[in-house]
Order: structure tokens, then sequence, then C-alpha cells
């Protein structure tokens, strides 16, 4: 592996985007043979000397997209070999065989890739494509490839082995990489860090066990299966069986195995022509800021009970109009507003957002309405521009995202100016429990110090903080700022590549000045990119803190 760390490490300090770090990453770790991939991409870096690194790179990638991209071709099926295919896989398709559905769609033979995929490489561009295919795949699993491919002329049998019946979203998904089909066994042992040997799966049996998964980021949507079933989630899992392995054979496992190599670079590349298309332009505001305000002020003058029932009215429009939001007790509605239904912090998110707005240029939503109607306690706000963190994350730039953690860090010092005006020294905004749901029973509080914060971060383990952390001591002259508490990038926001808003303020309060840093480090899950990016948003002056905190959370809900 010493050849393919050196071409990772080669990769790592060139001057590239990140999705074409990406790309040229998963050409050498998603190789079959890793070092042998690393060999050749190293060896066409040492024959181009007039050129720099990235350049070079980036002649690769260009051969790399020419020879993945062949694996989208719609090649034609014969009519015999698609009697076949419904015969065996039929009615719907293969993913829901036998499974009943509200209807049925036109489903449609596929190959799960297609033949003419390989046709002519050896004379394409003086047959680097095909030697970029022999060090992806390996000299031997080609071999292999081609004697089931050309084998697809004359027998049917082996046909079958490179085809299935597909609904026409599926279909299309799975041709542009989007989705892509594993075996049971192999992905529980991938996500296990185990790798089971190609030569222990049998491909001789009547039943397979399967998973169809999107790829991530920029997931697939609008998928259905041919007896109208959607594709909900990451992950579908199906069986297949055959009456008769000899008449009617089974897709073969090895084909799915190399076009799941090929699918991640397609969904990347698909990703880099998006990005190469530039950020959406920000919509039009037609009425204006200042109309939107005299607006909302003559709004106010509306009775209380009937501005009420016109919010759980713009709800129902709103998820008509809007989609339902991700999160079901936030509705984007008509007239710029979002409404949210306070399940917590129905009092402390809108006087923290008052808070922010005295305080603070920090883009965040303008309470317009707050109130009671039925079971639901509505937070009426301004919308904000701008896509989620998560959603864009990976289409930008690295200095976009150094610019984003700058931006951020800049709006976490002004929070820490909003003066405390409570009695107490850890609260919420008016001096009553924290809400966080990564505290036991997801807050407590208020505190008068600081020993009694810790002591409560380990009440659900019928112990005080020393007694959690008998050899350490826990520092307890730690200041209370102001804290926003939950920088999720679910939470962030971005527009046009910069930071435009940061929303969800339910859990904001007087915290430990480490709180924000530790809790925003938590919601990352382990991401380096993600833990790299508010490291230099809030700095690395709580790492000791940190520690205490990942020893917390293996005990904590919800903890990492």
């Amino acid at each position: 592996m010493a050849t393919a760390t050196a071409a990772l490490e080669l990769i790592s300090s060139a001057n590239l985007r990140p999705t074409e770090h990406q790309l040229l990453k998963h050409f050498i770790e998603g190789a079959v043979d890793s070092d042998l991939a690393a060999q050749y991409l190293l060896s066409r870096i040492n024959q181009s000397a007039q050129h720099d690194i990235e350049t070079c790179l980036r002649n690769f990638k260009q051969d790399w997209r020419d020879l993945v991209t062949r694996a989208t071709t719609f090649d034609p099926i014969p009519k015999r070999l698609d009697s076949l295919v419904r015969l065996r896989d039929g009615p719907n398709c293969f993913m829901t065989k036998g499974q009943q559905g509200d209807s049925v769609v036109a489903s449609e033979s596929a190959y799960i890739l297609p033949p003419s995929m390989f046709r002519n490489l050896e004379s394409v561009r003086e047959g680097r494509l095909f030697s970029v295919l022999e060090a992806f795949l390996s000299p031997f699993h080609i071999s292999r490839l081609w004697a089931l491919l050309l084998n697809q002329t004359d027998d049917d049998q082996a046909s079958l082995q490179n085809l299935w019946l597909l609904s026409p979203s599926i279909h299309k998904a799975f041709r542009a990489g989007h989705v892509e089909v594993r075996l049971k066994s192999e992905l529980k042992s991938e996500l296990l860090h185990r790798k089971i040997p190609e030569s222990e799966v049998d491909e001789t049996t009547e039943t397979f066990e399967y998973v169809l998964r999107r790829l991530y980021p920029e997931e697939a949507s609008g998928l259905d299966f041919g007896n109208r079933t959607k594709f909900e989630g990451s992950l579908w899992f199906f069986n297949i069986s055959t009456s008769d392995a000899k008449a009617l054979s089974l897709p073969s496992p090895f084909l799915f195995r190399v076009h799941h190599r090929f699918a991640t670079a397609l969904h990347l590349f698909s990703i880099e022509d998006k990005i190469a298309r530039g950020w959406p332009r920000p919509q039009k505001d037609f009425l204006g800021p200042r109309a939107r305000q005299v607006f909302y002020r003559m709004w106010l003058y509306v009775p209380i009970w009937a501005r009420m029932r016109c919010y759980s009215l713009l709800v129902r429009i709103g998820r008509w109009l809007y989609g339902p939001s991700t999160a079901s007790w936030v509705q984007r509605v008509p007239f710029g507003l979002v409404v949210k239904d306070c399940v917590r912090g129905y009092k402390n998110e809108p006087n923290a957002l008052r808070l922010v707005e005295k305080y603070t240029s920090i883009p965040a939503p303008r309470v317009i309405d707050v109130g009671e109607y039925k079971d639901a306690k509505y937070l009426v706000m301004t919308r904000l521009p701008g896509q989620t963190l998560e959603d864009v994350f990976h289409l930008m730039t690295y200095a976009e995202r150094d610019r984003f953690a700058d931006d951020l860090g800049a709006y976490a010092a002004q929070l820490r100016r909003i003066p405390n005006t409570t009695p107490y020294l850890f609260c919420d905004t008016l001096g009553g429990p924290i809400i966080d749901h990564r505290m036991p029973d997801g807050g407590g509080g208020p505190f008068n110090n600081e020993s009694d914060f810790n002591n409560h971060l380990t009440s659900h383990l019928k112990c005080t903080s020393a007694e959690f952390f008998p050899d350490q001591a826990l520092r307890l002259d730690h200041r209370s700022y102001f804290t926003h508490s939950d920088f999720h990038w679910t939470n962030l926001l971005v527009e046009n590549g910069r930071l435009s808003g940061i929303v969800d303020w339910e859990c904001a309060g007087y915290l430990p000045e480490y709180w924000e840093f530790t809790k925003a480090i938590w919601t990352t899950l382990g991401s380096a990119e993600m833990g790299g990016l508010y490291r230099r948003a809030l700095g690395n002056y709580y790492e000791p803190e940190l520690e205490v905190e990942r020893k917390l959370w293996r005990y904590t809900p919800f903890g990492v």
C-alpha cells in the first residue's frame, strides 16, 4: 500500500478543487488493486514532466471522465432478451418481484453495464482509456469482464447475467451513477470495515440478497419501483431468485460490483458539472424589505385569534406550495415567512432572536408574531435566503469554506457581546432552564455555578462530575457567554458560497465559554472536514474541554 499512500498524498497536496480531490482519490481507493492504480497515475505524472502536477492530474481526470461516462450509454436490447428478462423479473421490476402495489408502471429492461462501453477502447486516445480501465479494474477483472460481455452476442444465458428489469426512474438513476446495487453481505462487511474476498461469493446460487443504495451527497429523488412503491430513505433491501438458474440465469454480482466502482465517479462528475454551472441566482424580493416591514406591522393590528387561524391555514398552504420541510414542526409559508410550532423553547427562542437583532448584525430570522392556536405554539419569523450548509457544503470551494468559517467565527464573537441580565450564570435567555439535546433529559438548570452545571452533565450516570473524572480536576472558572448552542450544518444557510443566515435558536442561552465549540464538534459525527471548519471558525482554545466532553458523549443519548 506504500505506492497508494504516496499517490494519495500527492493528490492531497495538489492545488485542486474539493471534488477533484475526491474523484482522483476514488480512482486509487475504489480500484480493485489500489497500488496498481497508483502506479499508473504516478507513471503518467512522471511521463509529463513538462507540466505541473495539477495539469497532469486534470489531464488524467479528463480520461477518467471519458471512461466512466461510457457507463451511461443506453444500448438497445433485442426483443428476445427483453422477453426473457420479463419472464424472469416480472411483472413489476427486478426489486419488487411478487410484491403488490397501488398500480404498475411500464418497466424496462436494462443492461447493468452497456456492452458498447468497452468497445474500441484500445484505439481511443492512443489506448489511454484502456490503460485507465486496466489500472482501475486490474487485468484479471478485465479478462473476466470480457468473457462475460463478449459471450453475450451468441449466448442468451450470458446476456441475462447483464440484464434486469427496472422502473424508468430507477433505471435512469442507476445509469447515471446516482444509485448502486450491492450484495447485502458485501455492504455489511464494508460498513464493519471487513472485506469479503470476491472468490467467496457463490454466483451460482438461485437466490441473492441485495441492497439498493442512493449515493450521497445530492441524493436522487423521485424514485419509484415498478409497482409504484416509492424509494424512501437511503437503502432498499430485496431478494431476487430464479426458478431455474440454468435456463434463466440471474444478474451477475460481479457486474454489479464493477458498476459500483464506476458509480461513485459518475456521481462525483455530475456534482462537478453542477458546480461548473455556478450558484443559483438569488430570488428577487418583488415586494422589497421596507414594504414587507410595513405589511408585517400592519398585520399585527389584526386580532390575535384571527392571526393564529391564518397561520394554521398558511402552514397547510405552505406544504402544498413548497412541500413539507425536513423538520415537521417548521414550515415555509407565503409572504416570506416561516412558521414554527415550538415544541420546546416557546418563549426562549423569540427572546433570543430579539436579543440577536438588538445587539448584533447576525443574519438571523426576525420575529413577526408569537401565539397559540389549539395545541400549536406558533413562532412566526422572516425567512432567510440560502440553502443549508448540509445541502451545499460539497459544492463549495476551499476558499468559500474558509470564508464561511471566518464569517461564522465573527458572528460567534458578536454573540459573546450580548449581556447576561439574568440572575444566573448558566441558563436560557430568560433565566430559565437550558434547552439542549446534548444534555441529560434534554436540558437542565438554571445554574448559579459551574460545579452544578458539570454535575448535571453526569447526573444520568448517578454520580458527580468529580466522581466520573476522579483523576482530572475540571475547571470551574469558565466565563458565561451568550451561545447559539446548535451550529449544526442544517442550521447554517449559504447563498452564493457565503454564510447567509443562522437559524434554530431554541437552544440559545448563557453557557460556559467552551460550549459553542464542543457542541459544534458534537454535531459533526466525526466528520474531519466539518471539524476543521468549526476549528477555524471558533478556534482551538478548548481542546482540553473537548476531551472531557468526548468521554461524556459515550454515555449521552445521541452522542458519538
